[in-house]
């Protein structure tokens, strides 16, 4: 049984590494996506204005599609419009080009066109990136994997403390059997 579940620990810790590795370094990266404008662009700062005086979202939307970026020409490309208020600007990225265009709330005008190179990450990350179905089938396998890592890990670890131990306990009791 032990040497089963050692060859059971190597064939799936092998297999889970891969996987590990994987989310462990787009984990690594989406951590610190705030503070490298390579991972995901900085948000850049509007024209200050009242609520009232803002543009519509549509403006900003046709803003966008102007810039005629791969993947962001209609709404059906649009994955997410976004309005930052703190800085007077909307975010609109695209689905399928982690493309995203920051307007001016206050203006109507494009101020940066980037690339969400976070949105790939995290992609990765949950496995949609290779086929969505994947983040419902092959995670869920990944969870069985670590739970198995885990469980054999921990019975590898203390299979042979409780050996010394009933071995310490049967050398006492042949001593003291000695003795008498």
């Amino acid at each position: 049984m032990y040497r089963f579940l050692r060859s059971l620990h190597k064939i799936v810790g092998l297999i889970g590494s891969l996987f590990l590795i994987t989310i462990s370094v787009t984990g690594f990266l989406l951590a610190l996506k705030g503070q490298f404008t390579a991972i995901k662009p900085a948000t850049t700062k509007g024209t200050a204005v009242a609520i009232a005086d803002m543009v519509h979202p549509g403006v900003a939307l046709e803003a966008a599609f102007a810039k005629n970026l791969p993947g962001l020409a209609t709404m059906k490309d649009v994955n997410r419009l976004e309005l930052h208020a703190d800085k007077n600007v909307y975010k609109i990225t695209s689905k399928d080009y982690f493309h995203e265009v920051q307007v001016d709330a206050g203006t109507g005008k494009v101020l940066s066109v980037g690339t969400r190179n976070d949105q790939l990450f995290e992609n990765i990350h949950d496995l949609s990136f290779f086929k969505p179905v994947f983040r419902e089938t092959v995670l869920p396998f990944i969870a069985l994997i670590l739970f198995i890592l885990g469980t054999s890990g921990v019975i590898m670890y203390f299979v042979p403390v409780f050996r010394r131990i009933k071995h310490r306990k049967t050398l006492a009791t042949v001593k003291k059997e000695g003795a008498n």
